[in-house]
């Protein structure tokens, strides 16, 4: 099932002035691109049952998971579960951040005898995974029950000399290595997020085949259109923000994903186009007014879903009685197709440049699918705005001054 792409008062023809040496450029890009392990993990098979054979047995005798870490070792497991709706097998709750109350107070209410703590971190050092994790220990130790929880944890972090690696080594924990040339938010397809989405049930199989399907269909070249459209207009109006507006709570965790996978990938040496993650219907009551009446200076992506006669049945009564006759013998999923719709019209009929990417079903697939694509056009609006897409410098600044205020 391919994602159904469709642009809108765009004219990548006509209104464009590409650079001179843009097959240059374009070859770069597809030659960075097929040589991306972070992309190219998608394609072993046998890596990926290790990864799924290894899960299971780490599951055993587990009722729940809690996953530590931050940034790309967490949002994009949270991403592929959130396609599940609730209903995953098990019950995993992920801690991103370090707010002492909600932490103290969270964990405080979980059974830490029968949950499997899934430990995260590319370096092994990474603060904030190990303080949440150093947490657990002093929690384990006041009871004299340390055993109990080594036995119950899984490390993922790089194959070198690290805190996180020590205590992993020291203490005979479960540790799968962290792919070292993979960095953290290219790391979906890798066992950072595998792993939790197998536990929760997630047919990861068919994540890494919608991959690979769209890895296929780079000769189109479709993910180069935005990166052109941002740079290249003859009469180039200032576009420095980037809306993508989801319309299925199912996409929710997809959109942090995608704040994270495109800022820290592209903002750098003063240039960068902000992204902004709207939800729809909400966001139409609080951000719609700005984005149809503000300043014309985003570029908009919808990405949308089937939702008519889907869910829970209006009371018809009700409705008639009230004369809210445009509801009667609807679902919720009716309203919010026409809110949806209505939308992308709106744009359309105000002369909005935008683009619909429409997955009729958010499955394992598509969201493989969508994901992939992302990666392929964030990294290929990184090259043509001459920024490397695999780091993020100015971050360094931040962590070097965290330290020093706790030494």
């Amino acid at each position: 099932m391919t994602l159904e792409i469709s642009y809108h008062n765009c004219d990548f023809i006509d209104e464009l002035n590409l650079p001179t040496n843009n097959e240059q450029i374009v070859k770069s890009i597809q030659e960075t691109l097929s040589n991306l392990h972070s992309l190219n993990i998608a394609k072993d098979k046998e890596l990926l049952n290790q990864t799924i054979y290894e899960t299971l047995q780490f599951s055993k005798g587990k009722k729940n998971f809690i996953v530590f870490g931050t940034g790309g070792s967490n949002l994009g497991a949270k991403a592929l579960i959130n396609i599940l709706q609730g209903d995953e097998k098990v019950n995993i709750l992920f801690y991103d951040n370090i707010d002492p109350i909600n932490f103290k107070n969270s964990i405080g209410k979980i059974n830490l005898r029968t949950t499997g703590i899934i430990v995260i971190s590319k370096s092994g050092s990474t603060p904030e995974t190990l303080s949440q994790y150093a947490c657990l220990i002093e929690i384990f130790d006041q009871k004299n029950e340390l055993s109990m929880l080594f036995s119950n944890s899984l490390i993922i972090t790089e194959n070198k000399h690290s805190p996180l690696a020590n205590i992993a080594h020291k203490n005979k924990c479960t540790l799968i290595k962290h792919e070292a040339d993979i960095g953290g938010r290219f790391s979906i397809f890798s066992n950072v997020a595998m792993i939790p989405a197998i536990l929760a049930g997630l047919d990861v199989k068919k994540i890494h085949e919608g991959v690979v399907e769209e890895i296929k269909k780079q000769s189109n070249l479709d993910f180069l259109k935005i990166a052109q459209y941002f740079l290249y207009q003859k009469e180039k109006p200032l576009l420095v923000n980037s809306v993508i507006m989801t319309y299925s709570d199912a996409l929710f965790y997809f959109g942090k994903w995608y704040l994270q996978l495109w800022a820290e990938s592209i903002g750098k040496n003063k240039k960068g186009i902000t992204p902004i993650h709207s939800v729809g219907t909400t966001d139409q009551h609080s951000q719609l007014q700005l984005y149809l009446d503000g300043p014309r200076d985003k570029f908009f992506t919808f990405i949308t879903t089937d939702h008519a006669n889907k869910g829970l049945q209006l009371h018809n009564k009700t409705m008639q009685e009230n004369g809210i006759n445009y509801l009667v013998d609807k679902k919720m999923g009716d309203l919010m197709e026409a809110e949806q719709q209505a939308t992308i019209d709106t744009f359309k009929l105000n002369k909005f440049s935008f683009r619909q990417i429409h997955l009729k079903i958010i499955n394992e697939s598509s969201i493989g699918r969508l994901m992939a694509f992302s990666m392929m056009e964030t990294i290929s609006t990184c090259i043509y705005f001459e920024v490397d897409p695999f780091n993020q410098p100015a971050v360094e600044q931040g962590k070097k001054l965290t330290k020093q205020y706790l030494s």
